[in-house]
């Protein structure tokens, strides 16, 4: 688990005072705003926007400061190093809701004697007036106060009316010299304006426009450094990028190995991650460097994500970890298919040779041309082989330690003359070799890039709208249902347009910036697609590795899944009354959903997140029978009486389970001695209402379940007594290597869900018994993570750290 900083130590009526002071400050400022307001014969005002400082940093859930009873909303939250600051907008004459807990702090006791509203009241430093700072959300450096420039205004929908409210800014904001902009961007309880104003003008009228969230910079796009800026004015932004680099010289360093075209090590933002020793082809004779760009590109993505935000920042720009190449692609001429599955081993050959026991992330882009229909390849067999480690024959481990990897592919993609036919194209191509392959993270594409500069380009239209599935993003609508969920996960690919109902690749403010190969005509280039999204997870996955160096590929791969979400554009195609096939259509499209960083990297207090990496061995030997052997039954460490006190408040369990097989792709119909996968691992949870008993039973009758329908037997199942709390539930996640779903419920069923089974089913280790697989251990990664409302005023992350407990194998007798 992440630690967390300790509560702090207040004196409570001391604390309380002081802060009871500030708020009469505060009513001070807010007579004094209405009335400047009624000197301009400005419109009454509705509230006042106020700046709380927490200490310590992520302690609080944000939430707590959203008082939809009175009136009180936040309107943006910012992480500093050593605090938070929530903005939030307070209703005329509710400053008192403040007062009153905090006068119930100073005076009154819980039921357990500690004050009450102290979760909330001990982390508030500060109430103070929100200015410019506060309001300011970008990542980037505000503004010099008297340089004019465009901002992105967001504003808060007043009487749920966008349009009413947009109208009304404008008129106000054009009496105090600030120019808006025509049209504006809705999202739920917010529109995005765009007025041109400086810095010095929205201090003095941030008071007056009293509709103001946020305030971000119109960031530049890729085609402002790409068309915009001439070569010369390239080297200029990459020249001060470089200046800020702080990048990772250490040999125990995180590497990403991209297995594509070749890399221009000698590019500025590339060599200091990047060794000259690490630059290698499949065969010696070959050149290690890019002949064709798209290696470069890549390596660009892998390294700095989309440039176009640290070109545009002024802060340091960290890059915690390293790079190293492998050219796959011969000078002349391409590699027959059959071969790729050889010149991928041959390639991990050639890097293991030099530095077997880096950690790595092995990063490929290239695909089959022709779309896969789920059936295993020699190409994504041989991968998975590699990442479990096995050998390919069939000698038993014997204790013998593999040589595990986890690699990132590209879900391949649909060629830009069929992007009319989005978003129906993306379901009838399917996703290409060797993205198939069960222990592989395979990547599709979604993008949030919809900008066009119709001053520019007044044709074009957009294809994909924000959070949606990318133009060019392959998908297994038409796999058949026994194969796993194809991709895993969905990055930014980038968008295309439509001219006149031709479709356009870009322009380049929907694609991704990244480096260039040829440096003598320019060092910046556009990017997009699944290569770029696979890239960009092969990032996150290296981020991972750097701050967790202990945790297996398996690991890594379970937490990108766990912290991916659906954007509310994927979600809106779960109807209300979501059926199976509606929730296999989303896993077929997006996986598990959009990755984020934050989530896939940290826990908080009011998400806090357990790792697990353990082993257990699934079979053995009866006589001449092979059964199962060994489940894992991992008590949930919930502290059931705190929860069981929340009684219907609503709260979150996510769990994701991952394991690599060893895989039998020879094609014989993949049912009994002949299954795909060396093994099988559920999970399940025990039912609010179940007794230990029967949850045994259930486990028990998973597996039979599991034989029966590989046989193409359906009968009725013996479900989770909470099944309706699962999103997808344990038939729908029961595919390929890697599982995740998500219970929702209330705190008291939670508090009495208090063990959670890993379990082995079938496999061909279990059904080919002359195969002598039996004794063959296995390793998996359990991640599982509750999400309460931290309004609540519970503390569930020390109870849970103290309570961490280790597995208790049972042995079920078959």
């Amino acid at each position: 688990m992440v630690q967390r900083p300790p509560a702090p130590a207040r004196e409570r009526r001391t604390h309380g005072q002081r802060l009871l002071q500030q708020l009469q400050q505060l009513h001070r400022a807010e007579a004094d705003f209405k009335r400047r307001r009624e000197a301009l014969n400005l419109p009454a005002a509705v509230g006042l926007t106020v700046a709380v400082e927490l200490r310590p940093k992520g302690f609080l859930d944000y939430k707590a400061m959203d008082w939809k009873r009175d009136g009180i909303e936040v309107l943006n939250v910012t992480s500093h190093d050593d605090f938070d600051l929530i903005v939030v907008h307070i209703p005329d004459g509710r400053l008192g809701a403040f007062e009153k807990r905090i006068r119930e702090y100073i005076s009154e006791d819980t039921k357990y004697g500690k004050p009450k509203h102290a979760a909330l009241v001990n982390v508030i430093e500060s109430f103070r007036q929100a200015a410019f700072d506060e309001l300011w959300t970008d990542p980037i450096n505000p503004p010099p106060a008297q340089v004019e420039q465009w901002f992105q205004l967001w504003l808060r929908v007043k009487a749920g009316d966008p349009a009413a409210t947009q109208r009304s800014f404008a008129q106000v904001a054009e009496r105090l010299g600030i120019i808006v902009e025509t049209g504006y961007v809705p999202f739920p309880g917010r529109i995005v304006v765009a007025a041109r104003t400086t810095r010095a003008a929205l201090e003095q009228a941030i008071e007056l426009l009293d509709v103001m969230a946020e305030i971000r910079s119109v960031q530049p796009t890729a085609e402002f450094f790409l068309s915009d800026l001439n070569p010369v004015d390239q080297v200029q932004w990459v020249r001060d990028l470089t200046g800020r680099l702080e990048a990772n010289g250490s040999a125990e360093a995180a590497y990403v190995t991209l297995l594509d075209t070749g890399v221009a090590q000698a590019h500025p933002l590339i060599q200091s991650s990047l060794d000259a020793a690490d630059l290698h082809a499949l065969v010696p004779t070959w050149n290690g460097a890019d002949a064709d760009g798209h290696g470069t590109q890549m390596a660009g993505i892998v390294l700095h994500g989309n440039l176009t935000h640290p070109l545009a920042s002024t802060e340091a720009h960290a890059v915690p970890h390293r790079l190293e190449s492998v050219n796959i692609y011969p000078p002349q001429g391409q590699h027959p298919y059959h071969l790729y599955g050889w010149v991928t081993q041959q390639a991990v050959g050639v890097v293991e040779g030099v530095a077997l026991d880096r950690r790595r992330t092995f990063a490929m882009m290239s695909t089959c041309t022709e779309a896969s229909t789920g059936l295993p390849s020699e190409w994504s067999a041989t991968i998975d082989r590699l990442a479990a480690g096995g050998r390919g024959t069939l000698e038993p481990d014997n204790d013998e330690p593999r040589q595990r990897r986890l690699f990132v592919l590209s879900g391949g993609n649909i060629p830009w003359p069929k992007w009319d036919g989005y978003p129906h194209i993306n379901h009838v191509e399917s996703i290409e070799s060797p993205g198939q392959a069960w222990n592989a993270l395979t990547v599709g594409a979604y993008t949030d890039l919809t900008f066009i500069d119709h001053a520019k380009w007044p044709g074009l239209q957009g294809i994909a709208p924000m959070g949606a599935l990318s133009p060019c993003s392959t998908t297994t609508m038409l796999w058949q249902r026994s194969w796993p969920f194809k991709p895993d996960v969905v990055a930014e690919g980038g968008n295309g347009s439509l001219d006149q109902g031709q479709p356009l690749v870009g322009p380049e403010s929907l694609r991704l910036l990244t480096t260039h190969r040829d440096m003598a005509r320019a060092l910046l280039s556009e990017t997009g697609d699944t290569s770029a999204a696979a890239a960009e997870v092969s990032r996150l996955c290296a981020h991972l590795s750097t701050r967790y160096p202990d945790y297996w590929p398996e690991t890594l791969r379970a937490l990108v899944v766990h912290g991916a979400r659906y954007t509310p554009a994927m979600s809106a195609q779960l109807p209300l009354n979501r059926a199976r096939d509606d929730k296999e259509a989303l896993l077929r499209q997006f996986g598990y959903g959009a990755v984020n960083g934050y989530n896939t990297l940290n826990s908080d207090t009011w998400r806090p997140t357990l790792v697990l990496q353990e082993s257990l061995t699934p079979y053995r030997l009866d006589r001449s029978d092979i059964k199962l052997n060994q489940l894992n039954m991992h008590t949930l460490p919930w502290p059931s009486d705190a929860l069981a006190a929340l009684g219907e408040a609503l709260v979150e369990m996510r769990i994701t389970l991952s394991y690599f097989i060893d895989p039998n792709p020879s094609q014989r119909g993949w049912q009994s001695k002949f299954r795909y996968q060396s093994h099988g691992l559920r999970f399940a949870v025990k039912g609010a209402t179940e007794t230990a008993e029967i949850f045994g039973q259930r486990i028990n009758k998973i597996e039979r379940e599991d034989a029966e329908a590989a046989d193409g037997l359906h009968r009725q199942p013996m479900n989770d007594p909470d099944t309706e709390g699962w999103l997808f539930g344990s038939q729908l996640r029961a595919r390929g290597s890697i599982q995740s779903d998500v219970w929702r419920g209330t705190a008291a069923q939670l508090a009495a869900k208090s063990h959670l089974a890993v379990f082995p089913v079938g496999g061909w280790w279990k059904d080919w018994r002359d195969a002598c697989q039996s004794t063959n251990a296995v390793r998996y990664a359990l991640i599982v993570s509750l999400e309460v409302n931290q309004e609540l005023e519970v503390d569930l992350y020390t109870p849970i750290q103290a309570a961490i407990a280790t597995p208790i194998e049972t042995t079920i007798p078959r």
